[in-house]
């Protein structure tokens, strides 16, 4: 140990570096990125931190869940007391720079988890450098969402499980499974989804058999957190009621079997195959304990296992029964609801393949698992392509986005290109597996040539061990080329979103003077303006109340200005148009009686008429 310490500060020393350099990378970006992705949960979740943060009024009705917007919320009270503006662009710059630091923090952890896994100094730089370019992370700085909070959530919860085990019976394992229970109930707070973070660790709680003092201690980490979740959806009125109505619903044919098929086959396409390997080996593992309740408690590597391949198959089976529906073809290559737990498998996937530790099932039955489910994941998509015609969004495909992007997003093609990556992905792992003994999980194993009889014998012992060293290395690579391609392109198609959405929201500037002259609300046609729109108008004006209005039903608006199709001139005949938006199909309109007069009512009124309702105006349509 004394001989590896300068070469361990040097590491070290170098990681710090990269960490330093990642960070100011994702600082800099954030700085000068554009709008909001135009999503509709973007520029909801700043809205929430404006709201919160004391700048703007209540939201009517949110419906995603809070705790990514009440993070950032302290930021924009700060810079409101340091006299800032605080509305739209300050608050989605202070978002992607929370989200830069957890990228950052996300490598780290990465590491670690790397580190406490394999004993390893070379599996914690290699995970730590997959964190810094996997998709999943390296966006943070473009798009403001919680999924990089998630993925650090998620790091922290592993590693947390890890380490309790590692020190199993000591006061120290206790604090670390109340971190465990808390982090997994706080992720809850910035994604519903991630229940599934919640019941894992608990599962493998049970599944390591601990103590009573241990679950009194996850019991106060998942009161607390659990305590912390429930307090900021009441004050913010934000339960997912009716998510939960929808996946309740129990009518949705064999179509569940494509969506959860199509996120496999992401998570395996998006790590080279290591994330379809590490959940294979994770529920692999948790079978054997469930079946040999008298087995020895798994060591901290086969504990973190249980807990990310089970919430990763939580999330894969909950994500494919609500993606269903859609006709988006990426609703069927679906890569953000597992993408979270991406860098994570990856980490304790290297660490096992490095520690080359026996396991249940084994090499060969784990390997043959993993290529047989990623085989028949990528035949159920390809058989089911034909009904997802529809043009996918690349920001729910962000870790295999080269694929999309290469082959034209034909969905066939791109599902055949992530299978062949997985499969060579698993190639390269079953050569790094050969050849070598498996060695004690905590033995820090030092390079040594072993005692040769013959210079012959010495160079082929030489070749033959060095393969398995070369296969490990190759794999690596194949990661980290793949991640920093889709890197790169995702940050050019990210940087243009936010240019566009720059551009969409132009006319908020006029929309400001007419609320200095006494304006208080702004209308919205919700039948020829997206959701995301009003999100992007109330991000800009969040002092002004914002109101989804019918047009063609008649509604009266809650003032003269309403955001409607640019062509809303040949359906109301009171329209003025006020300002285009150059990156939209819609503009800002006047109305002077508040209600959209069509040509059939003003020939009604010219003759003397009663007009009728204008929800019985089939002379109007909609845009």
């Amino acid at each position: 140990m004394e001989r590896d310490a300068p070469r361990v500060f040097a590491l070290a020393a170098v990681g710090m570096g990269v960490l330093l350099a990642l960070l100011a990378v994702h600082l800099r970006i954030a700085i000068v990125a554009g709008g909001p992705v135009a999503v509709p949960d973007v520029p909801a979740y700043l809205g929430i931190a404006q709201w919160v943060g004391g700048d703007g009024l209540a939201l009517g009705h949110i419906p995603f869940q809070p705790g990514y917007g009440l993070v950032i919320a302290p930021l924009v009270a700060v810079a409101q007391v340091s006299l800032l503006d605080t509305q739209g662009e300050v608050v989605h710059y202070l978002a992607l720079v929370v989200n830069s630091l957890a990228a950052a923090a996300a490598v780290v952890v990465a590491g670690r988890l790397g580190l406490v896994g394999s004993r390893r100094w070379w599996v914690a730089g290699a995970a730590g450098l997959i964190a810094a370019v996997h998709p999943s992370l390296s966006a943070a700085s473009r798009i403001a969402w919680p999924e990089t909070l998630l993925t650090l959530f998620v790091l922290v919860a592993a590693l947390a499980v890890a380490f309790a085990v590692l020190h199993a019976g000591s006061a120290a394992s206790r604090r670390a499974w109340a971190r465990a229970g808390l982090f997994a109930t706080l992720a809850v707070a910035l994604h519903a989804r991630m229940i599934v973070l919640v019941v894992a660790v608990v599962a493998t709680a049970l599944l390591c058999r601990i103590g009573r003092r241990a679950w009194a201690a996850l019991g106060v980490g998942l009161a607390a957190g659990g305590t912390a979740t429930a307090v900021a959806l009441t004050l913010t009125d934000t339960w997912p009621t009716e998510r939960l109505s929808e996946a309740a619903q129990l009518d949705r044919g064999a179509e569940p079997i494509a969506t959860v098929s199509g996120q496999l086959l992401a998570l395996g396409g998006g790590t080279a195959g290591l994330g379809l390997i590490g959940l294979v080996a994770g529920l692999g593992a948790a079978i054997w304990l469930a079946r040999n309740r008298s087995a020895s408690i798994p060591d901290p590597l086969t504990a973190a296992l249980l807990c990310l391949a089970l919430g990763a198959i939580g999330a894969v089976m909950l994500g494919g029964w609500t993606l269903t529906g859609s006709a988006r073809a990426d609703a069927l290559l679906y890569g953000r609801y597992v993408d979270p737990w991406a860098v994570p498998l990856v980490a304790v996937t290297l660490a096992q393949l490095a520690s080359r530790r026996r396991s249940r099932p084994n090499a060969s039955s784990l390997l043959g698992a993993s290529a047989a489910v990623a085989v028949i994941a990528c035949a159920v998509v390809v058989g089911s392509a034909g009904g997802y015609d529809a043009a996918p969004r690349r920001i729910m495909t962000l870790s295999f986005s080269p694929a999309w992007i290469l082959f034209d997003e034909r969905l066939g093609a791109v599902a055949v290109a992530a299978l062949v990556v997985a499969l060579l992905g698993m190639v390269l792992a079953a050569v790094a597996l050969r050849g070598r003994a498996p060695v004690d999980h905590g033995e820090i194993v030092a390079s040594a040539p072993a005692p040769t009889s013959g210079a012959a014998t010495d160079a082929a012992r030489v070749d033959a061990a060095s393969v398995p060293g070369v296969a490990m290395g190759a794999l690596v690579t194949v990661v980290l080329v793949l991640g920093a391609v889709a890197t790169v392109s995702n940050h050019r198609h990210l940087a243009d979103v936010g240019a566009v959405a720059r551009d969409q929201v132009v006319a908020a500037g006029t929309v400001a003077d007419a609320v200095d002259d006494g304006l208080t609300c702004l209308a919205h046609d919700r039948a020829s303006v997206p959701e995301y729109a009003l999100w992007l108008y109330r991000l800009e004006l969040p002092e002004i109340d914002h109101e989804r209005v019918e047009l063609d039903y008649g509604d009266r608006l809650c003032s003269e200005l309403v955001v409607a199709h640019d062509d809303l001139a040949q359906r109301c005949t009171n329209a003025r148009r006020l300002v285009d938006e150059p990156a939209a199909s819609w503009a800002l309109w006047h109305l002077p009686e508040r209600t959209c007069v069509s040509a059939l009512n003003m020939e009604a009124r010219t003759a003397g008429v009663a007009s009728h309702d204008g929800s019985h105006d089939s002379g109007i349509r909609s845009g």
